[in-house]
């Protein structure tokens, strides 16, 4: 079960005491308690008066050598005195939970199962039953019992043995003691924490009435209730009352707030899981001691006593961590691995993870839970979990001008113990290595709208023709520029289809995807202008170690990734192309979309801002990018994806993408209102082609537009459904150019079968693309 939103406002504030239960005292803790003792002892009271009986008391318990020696009892009160008074009672660990974009629960993260909530929140049986069973007189006491101290005093003077007599306020201070112990990672304070040392109970007797000279008792028995351990790593009373009940703490029936009331003493003990017949004659010790001091009734009492255990129980382990998300795990991880990187969650990764797991943040992503389905549900169509190719397959969705992630999925289960199953891994495909990534994949000719983009910013135009070899070309070094300066080696490309005429606009090169043309069409440009146009729109290898070549993390300056033979991540190519899909606008990827404290109070998540990076000196970003999209819909109209057609006829735009020897496919495309990238390839280091695996049994020869698009368009039917059809913007008509009839027509063998580009490269052995 994910959580519930951790702290209410206001959940520490002080509160009115209930009109069943005593006023608030008004006298200081120290003079109740002394004022009780008198009572207790006449004795004791004649021989130190009453205003430092229970100071005597107390070091007496801890201190009998004092006492029997004949010690006086000013040094006694003096040593009490000298204990240390402050108490800080620091925020305990609570539950985190990650939200849907519509609020409801994905899933949770914890070091201790634990929500806070107000003591109002807490039905008023489990007040009575916690104080019934744990300290009677809790509303009379000042945080010690002198009763209790008394007994005990008496008891350790005699040589009757050591009685604790633990108040309600104690048990409070003591575990507060332990929960700092524990978070500091001190094994020695917790080992004397729960060793019995009458000195380290004098200490909290101490605290105890220091405490209750502070607090109200409402707020010690609210803070009580929120601390104690009831098994199973479930701390305070609503977790507990959601684990072992699946209600919340407000609706606690009689038998439950007793079953709960009884687990303190021993939780794991009293588990009821683990030990039915034991928590059940412990509950029912609770419910005779509520009829004792005439909390409930004869009736009630019967009634409850005669509830199985079994019948009470509803158990709901809360989710904790990613993999209880199911299809949403890679999802999730993303967002773990992004709220570890930000600042905005802690100076350092220590901290980050102890806000997430300790810090009971909550975290509303960008995700929509009906498009993540339809992702899922296409990725496991295509290539199911299980299959024997262990082929990969991703969808990722992006939304234009925001940069929210509205879908991540892929055909694997998520976990994070090592196994050797078919069909599970912790590697997110979607993204980048520091993510949770891999190494990314080379994005064939899904790259190629970057040097569309490019040609245009030089204000070059669609109509303009370029050679477009019909097989294979060696293009001589000396043609391309990097940086201004000539290269050295030569570069051998290659078409498959037969797909190259000779010559051809740029807006056929695009549709039809003809590798020579785009070569050629690079001879005309600047490698490192490409590049740079690739690096505006969030381009960037999904690895350093992917682009050994390039020394600074960058994006390689070489002519075979005009191809796209640098490894990216499926979202950077969705986020790319989401800003064709805007109109100009870039905006970096995020999964979150707002985050709150345990006090509800906003955490601001670093957000990169959005950029127009395709203006040029004449034509505006929003220009470019309708530009492209132009030439983008030719694509489905008669291009190498005009099989697999648009998505419920609507206004889109795309490119499929095709490594060499097809061992990665892609498409990427958009409407207006949102941008996917699919995938479908090896995930590992193998060259197979794609062609020679058996996929769902049959064995195809695979381009981009084979399993790829068809998913893409099946998921973007289902993932915008409802929504009205938007057209894009116009296009610079200067940058498109005038047309001949001969150029405006079909002229692609490779639009019929869905055929694509290959090229190789001397310079790489898989640098190829489609």
């Amino acid at each position: 079960m994910a959580g519930r939103p951790s702290s209410p406002p206001g959940a520490d504030a002080p509160r009115e005491t209930p009109d069943a239960r005593p006023p608030r005292r008004t006298r200081s803790a120290r003079a109740t308690a002394a004022g009780s003792a008198g009572s207790v002892g006449t004795g004791l009271a004649t021989l130190v008066g009453g205003g430092v009986v229970a100071g005597l008391l107390v070091a007496g318990l801890a201190v009998p050598v004092v006492a029997t020696a004949g010690a006086g009892a000013d040094a006694a009160v003096d040593m009490f005195e000298d204990l240390p008074t402050q108490l800080d009672p620091s925020a305990l660990p609570v539950r985190s939970t990650i939200r849907y974009a519509d609020g409801s629960p994905m899933t949770g993260f914890y070091a201790e199962n634990r929500v806070i909530v107000p003591l109002d929140a807490v039905a008023p049986v489990m007040s009575d039953a916690v104080v019934a069973i744990e300290d009677s007189r809790f509303y009379e006491h000042g945080g010690a019992d002198p009763q209790g101290i008394a007994r005990a005093f008496v008891n350790n003077v005699t040589g009757g043995g050591t009685q604790g007599a633990s108040t309600l306020t104690q048990q409070w201070i003591k575990n507060v003691l332990l929960q700092q112990a524990r978070e500091a990672g001190d094994e020695d304070a917790v080992t004397a924490l729960t060793t019995p040392n009458e000195a380290r109970k004098v200490r909290e007797i101490r605290l105890a009435i220091a405490a209750e000279e502070e607090y109200s008792k409402d707020q010690i028995l609210e803070n009580y209730l929120n601390i104690a351990l009831f098994g199973a790593n479930t701390y305070g009373v609503e977790a507990a009352s959601e684990y072992y009940f699946s209600k919340p703490a407000s609706e606690l029936a009689l038998p439950d707030a007793a079953l709960l009331a009884g687990m303190i003493q021993n939780p794991s003990f009293y588990e009821p899981t683990t030990n039915p017949q034991d928590a059940q004659d412990r509950r029912d010790v609770v419910l005779g001691r509520m009829l004792e001091l005439g909390k409930i009734d004869q009736a009630q009492h019967d009634a409850a006593v005669a509830v199985p255990i079994a019948d009470q129980l509803r158990i709901d382990k809360p989710a904790n961590g990613c993999a209880p998300a199911g299809a949403t795990a890679y999802f999730c991880d993303y967002v773990v691995q992004t709220i570890l990187q930000d600042p905005a969650f802690g100076e350092d990764r220590d901290a980050r993870v102890r806000a997430l797991y300790r810090g009971g943040i909550d975290v509303t992503t960008t995700l929509e839970s009906g498009r993540q389905y339809a992702a899922w549900q296409q990725v496991q169509d295509t290539v199911p979990v299980d299959d024997s190719s262990q082929v990969g397959a991703t969808l990722v969705s992006v939304e234009p001008g925001t940069g929210k992630v509205r879908a991540m999925a892929q055909n694997r289960i998520y976990t994070t113990a090592p196994t050797d199953e078919r069909g599970y891994t912790n590697i997110n495909y979607n993204v980048d290595e520091d993510l949770g990534g891999g190494r990314g994949f080379q994005p064939g000719s899904n790259w190629k709208p970057f040097t569309l983009a490019t040609w245009l910013k030089e204000d070059n135009t669609l109509r303009e023709s370029v050679t477009a070899a019909p097989r294979r070309t060696v293009f001589p070094a000396s043609d391309f520029r990097a940086c201004g300066n000539r290269l050295v080696d030569d570069w051998e490309v290659r078409n498959s289809e037969g797909t190259g005429t000779g010559r051809m606009t740029v807006l056929q090169a695009t549709y039809d995807s003809v590798n020579t043309a785009y070569a050629s069409m690079a001879t005309e440009l600047d490698l490192c202008d490409i590049r740079a146009t690739a690096e505006s729109l969030g381009a960037h290898p999904a690895s350093p170690e992917s682009v050994p070549a390039s020394q600074d993390g960058r994006l390689g300056v070489n002519p075979a990734n005009v191809l796209g033979s640098d490894p990216v991540a499926p979202l950077t190519m969705a986020a790319a192309y989401a800003t064709f899909a805007s109109g100009g606008t870039y905006c970096p990827p995020r999964p979150i979309e707002s985050v709150v404290d345990r006090d509800g109070q906003p955490i601001q998540p670093t957000v990169e801002s959005c950029t127009q990076p395709l203006a040029s000196d004449d034509h505006t970003s929003e220009q470019i990018a309708n530009t492209v999209t132009y030439a983008l819909e030719n694509v489905f109209t008669r291009g190498t994806a005009e099989r697999v057609g648009r998505p419920d006829g609507r206004p889109a735009a795309g490119k499929t993408g095709t490594t060499n020897k097809m061992v990665q496919t892609w498409f990427s495309g958009y409407t207006p209102q949102l941008a996917t990238t699919a995938w479908v390839g090896h995930p590992d280091e193998t060259a197979t082609s794609l062609s020679d695996e058996r996929i769902k049994g049959v064995r195809r020869t695979v381009y981009g537009s084979t399993y790829a698009a068809p998913m893409w368009r099946d998921y973007m039917e289902q993932a915008l459904e409802g929504l009205p059809e938007e057209d894009f913007g116009p296009p610079a008509w200067d940058l498109v150019g005038t047309f001949s009839s001969s150029d405006s027509s079909s002229s692609s063998s490779s639009s019929s079968d869905g055929g694509e580009d290959q090229s190789s490269s001397s310079s790489s052995g898989d640098e190829g693309d489609d």
